[in-house]
């Protein structure tokens, strides 16, 4: 069998990606798991580890409503085996479905270029046969494997993107497997796509853009093929992170590559929804930015409402017990859409929800732990009240902006913050010029 080996010296590179075979819960008790991560051992780049204590991989089947314990029990193996990657295997009616999980999938902010709902469908008998495995099959794992994991150490990070775009070369000389029937397609298809965006994800060119769509677009044709509808959500998500990207890179049509984003992500909601609580909170929340990055472009109210709903339904996934920090994140992003939305509308409740939601991101930003993170909320806090004093030619709002503004220029002296001290001292003076 003809093994990837990448054109960097070998020796340097052994072992640089730690992997966790889980035992595969496949019903004829062919040791799959143990076979394939026998596999993925002959590659020289993966630290193979094969994890086989025995539980119940119910929350396998992706039609029950337990992706809770699918993600929970990933991320407690993952820390446990201090792995980069996690391989899932379940046996579906002769076929074998892989996942792939990496720690901190749904923590936001993030690039988010994986779900764990991105499956790729094999024939049972390569995991039961191994030499089966087929040269261009193995490139597609390599790459799925390479492509997910989020770099941790230095090396990782060097090397990531010169180890994936040799492979994708490799890929590239031999398209699509040639040895496997037309059912697997899509989920190949879906995967190719993904593999090419998350190489070229720096540096998006318009012909990356149609290559990248080409693929995603072909595994939408095939999707009588797919199993469940969760799946061509997936490729809509991924076609969304696609049109996303190329909207952030700052083309010429950049615009219409903001749309098409929004709604490949609203059509993936339809599918990835509340029983996939963790996609349908990203979604959510990428969602929220490319409406506020619309209403940036229109001035369209309805758009700015819109990043304000989906970020409420973020919220909800997102939550301060199980995710705390993220949690901080929305409230943050709360805070600033909804001072925008109120100040568009002349909204005072719609102003003190901005005000409850930042003083939410100072549950974690609290003035003993990040004192400069919540001097910085202080004079968020105090803008609004500022703007409403304005607004309303109210001298209470007035006082409670001197009274933020001057709490936080206390820590910023504490803390010899010269520059945000001059700043937030410029605002004060309006302020008082409002009060004499």
């Amino acid at each position: 069998m003809k093994l990837f080996r990448t054109s960097t010296p070998a020796a340097s590179l052994n072992g640089l990606f730690r992997i966790t075979v889980v035992a595969f819960e496949d019903k004829c008790n062919l040791n799959c798991g143990l076979r394939f991560a026998e596999v993925l051992k002959q590659n020289e780049l993966f630290d193979v580890n094969f994890f086989n204590e025995p539980f119940s991989k119910s929350f396998l089947n992706l039609q029950g409503r337990n992706f809770f314990d699918f993600i929970d029990r990933g991320n407690k193996i993952l820390s446990s085996t201090h792995s980069d990657i996690l391989v899932w295997g379940y046996e579906e009616d002769g076929k074998i479905r892989l996942n792939f999980q990496v720690k901190n999938q749904y923590v936001i902010p993030n690039q988010w270029t994986f779900s764990l709902l991105d499956s790729l469908f094999l024939p049972l008998s390569y995991f039961a046969n191994p030499e089966k495995f087929s040269n261009s099959v193995l490139m597609l794992i390599y790459a799925i494997i390479v492509a997910a994991i989020v770099p941790v150490t230095e090396e990782q990070r060097r090397h990531q993107p010169h180890i994936l775009s040799e492979i994708i070369a490799i890929l590239a000389k031999d398209a699509a497997p040639k040895d496997i029937s037309r059912e697997f397609m899509p989920y190949i298809m879906n995967m190719l796509g993904k593999i090419y965006l998350c190489n070229t994800v720096e540096n998006l060119s318009d012909k990356d853009i149609k290559i990248i769509s080409n693929l995603f677009d072909e595994a939408l044709n095939n999707r009588q093929y797919m199993r469940l509808p969760i799946y061509y959500g997936c490729v809509y998500a991924n076609l969304g992170q696609l049109y996303a990207k190329a909207y952030s890179s700052g083309k010429d049509n950049s615009f219409e590559y903001l749309k098409i984003a929004i709604a490949n992500f609203q059509e993936a909601q339809k599918y990835l929804n509340r029983n996939y609580p963790y996609d349908y909170g990203m979604l959510s929340y990428h969602l929220a930015l490319l409406h506020f990055e619309l209403w940036k472009h229109t001035l369209d109210l309805q758009a700015l409402r819109d990043a304000v709903s989906q970020l409420r339904d973020a919220e909800k996934v997102y939550s301060l017990a199980q995710f705390p920090q993220s949690w901080c994140h929305v409230e943050g992003l709360l805070g600033y859409y909804l001072a925008s939305l109120g100040m568009s509308t002349k909204s005072a409740t719609i102003m003190q929800l901005a005000i409850d939601s930042y003083k939410n991101q100072q549950r974690i930003y609290d003035q003993t732990t990040y004192p400069s993170e919540w001097a910085d909320i202080q004079e968020k806090i105090g803008k609004i009240y500022y703007l409403l004093g304005k607004q309303n030619d109210d001298e209470k709002f007035f006082l409670e902006a001197k009274n933020y503004y001057n709490s936080a220029i206390s820590v910023y002296s504490d803390l010899n913050m010269k520059a945000q001290i001059n700043e937030a001292k410029k605002i004060l003076s309006k302020i008082n010029d409002y009060l004499s």
